[in-house]
């Protein structure tokens, strides 16, 4: 016990490390949250499409041609051929890299080449897999669970939690990704304590008032404030969603991150930058604002790595929480354990 509450403990090391445990998460997890995949500004006019791969999931969002967003899965229905590749790009039809089987933009089967003309075949019956699809103030989110309910009750408390950004005015300057050799637990772990900031981040630990940091744990978000020094690089504002995202606040920009499994001990981290575009800023002063984020991200690459290699070493197991530095892991653990049992998400 523990000031008369029970000690809180992390999740157990093979969560991290065992390739049945990461296949049971896309199912419960990533199969059924809505998932951010792209941006509106990617997806302007009818045929334009936006297309990724998350956790294991390949998925494309295309504009109609009535202007409204649908999604699909990105298997052609004849032999799971590859249909519109990865990144923002535009098509009139959507045809399958493969054998050339061709769809509307609503998902439906037009033309099979290669079957005779008078072999009927139900283009309906035939259509692309749905994937449910909604944007949030610009950013497309999809959900493979066709009985999810609305994006607005997925995104719980991140709505209130980012009321005072304007988004929706800040533009898009550059993306950076990494990929990297641990679970995307660790990296989530990692993100969600401000507990290794003076161990490890010493120019970050110089920005904030280190003394001041609060970790507040709300619906689908864990949101940490630290009140920033004079002239520092940061805001002060570090907010995680359930299950993959992050944002950060600094300055005149804000950057919001995709954490995507790639299996039980890879990931991929995707990096968009956003600046006011009323603060004047310089590209080169963007760049080196979006710089400093990856710079500091990748000091904890390193540790993350040791970490991954220590949890399948097969001596640690778990380790308890500390009840003032680690309430944002305690939440995402208790996540996790609940969509590995089973529970709704």
């Amino acid at each position: 016990m523990n000031g008369g509450r029970s000690q809180v403990y992390a999740l157990d090391a093979r969560t991290y490390c065992d390739p049945d445990v990461y296949q049971r998460e896309r199912q419960s997890i990533f199969g059924r949250e809505w998932l951010l995949l792209g941006h509106e500004r990617e997806l302007a006019k009818p045929g334009d499409t936006v297309a990724g791969t998350i956790a294991g999931f390949p998925l494309f969002v295309i504009r109609g041609k009535d202007g409204r967003l649908v999604a699909f899965h990105n298997v052609c229905r004849h032999r799971a051929g590859i249909l519109v590749e990865d990144g923002a790009s535009h098509c009139a039809a959507i045809r399958c890299r493969y054998h050339g089987w061709l769809y509307d933009l609503d998902g439906r089967l037009q033309r099979r080449p290669g079957f005779a003309e008078d072999d009927a075949f139900d283009g309906a019956a035939l259509s692309l897999y749905p994937v449910k699809v909604e944007s949030w103030r610009g950013f497309v989110f999809v959900n493979l669970d066709a009985a999810a309910g609305p994006l607005a009750a997925g995104l719980g408390d991140l709505a209130t939690a980012t009321a005072d950004l304007a988004i929706e005015r800040y533009a898009f300057h550059a993306r950076k990704s990494f990929d990297l050799a641990f679970n995307w637990k660790t990296y989530t772990d990692n993100y969600l304590e401000g507990y290794h900031i003076p161990y490890m981040h010493k120019g970050l630990a110089a920005d904030l008032d280190m003394a001041s940091y609060r970790v507040e744990n709300g619906e689908q978000v864990s949101i940490h404030r630290a009140s920033p020094k004079g002239g520092g690089a940061y805001g002060g504002l570090f907010l995680w969603r359930w299950p993959n995202n992050t944002i950060g606040v600094y300055g005149a920009g804000f950057n919001i991150c995709r954490i995507l499994p790639l299996s039980s001990d890879r990931l991929e981290l995707v990096f968009d930058f956003y600046f006011d575009p009323d603060a004047g800023l310089s590209d080169a002063e963007k760049d080196r604002a979006a710089a400093t984020t990856c710079g500091v991200v990748a000091e904890d690459f390193p540790m993350c790595e040791v970490v991954q290699r220590n949890l399948a070493a097969g001596v640690y197991t778990s380790g308890p929480l500390s009840p003032r530095h680690e309430q944002g892991l305690a939440y995402f653990h208790s996540r996790v354990r609940g969509a590995l049992a089973g529970e709704t998400t």
